[in-house]
């Protein structure tokens, strides 16, 4: 085999990432296999590295060292000094998931060559019936395209049906309920493996919506993970903060609080404690959908299954500079609803609308309007567009309200609904028939 089809320093690098970082397996584990490695010491170490992943258990120099020894396989390796060396010679874990893409790339290519040995030699194979030939030459081909790390195989409608009919048995309705009645009745609450997208102006109130969603969906014990491009964690925290003491958020972010208020703010602090919120405020320019699962992984390891992915906001992410933002703003949308898919859980996308909207008489955005839109709107399940009238209109009748519509639903209904909305705590709550204020508005 010769040197082209191997990469012994993308080996070493991935076995060394993963002794110093005891996160980075997370995020090679779905996609690399132990035969992928082309030294069979290597293949080894890594497959005693996902044994250790699978029960809990850290990856680090001595754990490994002592699981290898324990099962009689440190010799072959090449004892501890093998390990130690992997470990001295890597300076980061940063970009094992680029690395394990390199050594795949190798690997397929010793196969298919290994397969193109195998087909040459059918091919002199003349006590053999042609159609035979050409049914294993078929077999063969197929097999290299088969990833064995791929859990989305095909299943036949009959394999699924016990399972749907056991849903339907339960009546238990899919959805994570958003604690507003009338926009849980058009969009049947959260559903897993939705991409939901929701957008609006600047300041329209974008933010809070995701921050009321992902404390709804905390509150139910489900893990959420807020990836926020935008705001950092002070100020996201300080967000969800006065949701819970109802202080106006603008003095918390200034640290401004009334002797008054201290009470309810450590009541809020005590109650925020306890919900699994995980905030992720990486700058855009190093967020992507591969370091987002990474996360998500190393999340769902820790908390188990994911109830909610929130992303603030879709437009901040991938090359701001790109001559077609519109196509890399799109990719990203898929790659969402990949993630959505693969994790099993809603997954949120905050969006900005186009400034073109101020110069309407009409205001109220459309899923057109979305910055950058490219394929968001087809990518996405649910397209939720807000908008407050006394932004625009401080005189406006529909003061204290946000509309929230529900443009486009792929498995439900579309319409516009109303929620009552406080801009300066981020409280939301169903609108009743006489439309009453809550008391927080009539204040």
């Amino acid at each position: 085999m010769t040197r082209i089809h191997e990469n012994i320093e993308a080996e070493e690098a991935i076995l060394g990432g993963i002794l110093l970082d005891p996160y980075a397996i997370d995020k090679v584990v779905d996609i690399l296999i132990p035969e992928a490695f082309y030294i069979s010491a290597h293949q080894i170490i890594y497959r005693a590295a996902l044994t250790l992943n699978q029960q809990g258990l850290g990856t680090d120099l001595i754990t490994l060292t002592t699981w290898l020894k324990n099962h009689k396989q440190l010799e072959r390796v090449g004892g501890k000094n093998k390990l130690a060396q992997l470990l001295e010679s890597t300076v980061s874990a940063v970009n094992i998931d680029v690395m394990a893409e390199l050594i795949i790339e190798k690997y397929q290519r010793r196969q298919l060559l290994a397969i193109a040995d195998e087909i040459a030699q059918l091919g002199e194979e003349t006590a053999t019936g042609l159609p035979q030939i050409l049914g294993e030459v078929e077999a063969r081909i197929f097999s290299l395209t088969q990833s064995k790390g791929d859990k989305f195989q095909p299943q036949s409608i009959g394999e699924y049906l016990p399972a749907a009919f056991i849903n339907l048995k339960q009546g238990v309705t899919p959805g994570l309920t958003t604690g507003l009645i009338d926009l849980d009745s058009l969009m049947g609450g959260l559903q897993r493996k939705d991409l939901i997208v929701v957008a609006g102006r600047a300041s329209m109130g974008k933010t809070w919506v995701g921050c009321y969603l992902a404390n709804q969906v905390a509150l139910q014990g489900s893990p959420v993970v807020f990836f926020s491009a935008e705001m950092s964690k002070e100020q996201l925290v300080k967000r969800f903060l006065a949701m819970h003491s109802g202080i106006d958020s603008q003095r918390l972010i200034q640290n401004k609080v009334y002797k008054s208020e201290w009470d309810a703010l450590s009541s809020a602090i005590g109650a925020l404690s306890e919900l699994p919120i995980i905030i992720d405020d990486s700058p855009a320019s190093s967020q992507n959908p591969t370091r987002m699962r990474s996360v998500l992984r190393r999340t769902q390891k820790e908390r188990g299954q994911l109830g909610l992915i929130i992303l603030d906001y879709i437009q901040k992410l991938g090359d701001r500079a790109a001559s077609n933002r519109a196509q890399t703003v799109g990719a990203i949308a898929g790659a969402c609803k990949d993630i959505a898919k693969e994790f099993n859980v809603p997954l949120i996308a905050l969006a900005q609308i186009n400034r073109g909207v101020e110069t309407q008489a009409n205001k109220r955005p459309c899923i057109a309007d979305i910055k950058d839109s490219g394929d968001i709107e087809q990518d996405m399940d649910i397209g939720l567009l807000i908008y407050r009238d006394e932004y625009y209109n401080p005189d406006s009748l529909s003061k204290g309200l946000m509309e929230i519509n529900v443009a486009k639903n792929r498995n439900g209904r579309v319409g516009v609904c109303e929620v009552w909305f406080s801009p300066e705590n981020g409280n939301f709550r169903s609108v009743d028939r006489e439309k009453t204020a809550p008391s927080w508005l009539r204040c």
